[in-house]
């Protein structure tokens, strides 16, 4: 109470032309907070009772957000649902068993392959799931990390809960 907090992001109408912002009703500036407006922090979702989940379910399931979480619990009703955020490879560690590494593409793919976008001529992992030019780009790099990782299977949701991708 009682203090001002102004935020400045220079550039940032410029910036945010190259973003989702537009879609999502964001205009002349970009967003600070996120589209949903809730700042969580994804590093605390790995707390030490989380690591219990993990060490003590076979066959879970790791998302990585709210869509990927809800979508996970539909598709996969038998498994234990296990948010990981961007602590993907912490949470690999982690689990035991057969995974299944279920949500929307962006940090996903990001993780399996942090240069996905380079060549592509999109800006963002989003864009290119939306273009035809996915799935030629996706199905590879799925392929090759399902080959490095045999028990981890990557499947690919849309905001719809649609299943747009996934390992072989």
């Amino acid at each position: 109470s009682g203090a001002t907090v102004t935020l400045s992001i220079p550039e940032g109408a410029r910036v945010a032309k190259k973003t989702l912002n537009p879609r999502i009703g964001v205009m002349g500036g970009i967003s600070v907070l996120g589209s949903t407006g809730l700042v969580e922090p994804w590093d605390d979702h790995l707390e030490e009772s989380v690591r219990a989940r993990l060490s003590g379910t076979k066959n879970v399931v790791l998302t990585t957000g709210r869509v990927g979480l809800r979508y996970s619990r539909l598709l996969f009703p038998d498994r234990e649902v296990v948010l990981a955020g961007g602590r993907i490879g912490e949470a690999l560690s982690a689990a035991q068993g057969d995974v299944i590494l279920c949500g929307l593409p962006a940090l996903i793919l990001k993780y399996i392959d942090p240069h996905i976008l380079d060549g592509t001529g999109f800006a963002t992992v989003e864009e290119l799931a939306a273009s035809p030019a996915f799935l030629p780009v996706a199905e590879p790099v799925l392929a090759a990390f399902g080959k490095k990782y045999p028990r981890v299977r990557v499947v690919l949701v849309n905001r719809d809960g649609k299943i747009i991708a996934e390992s072989p």
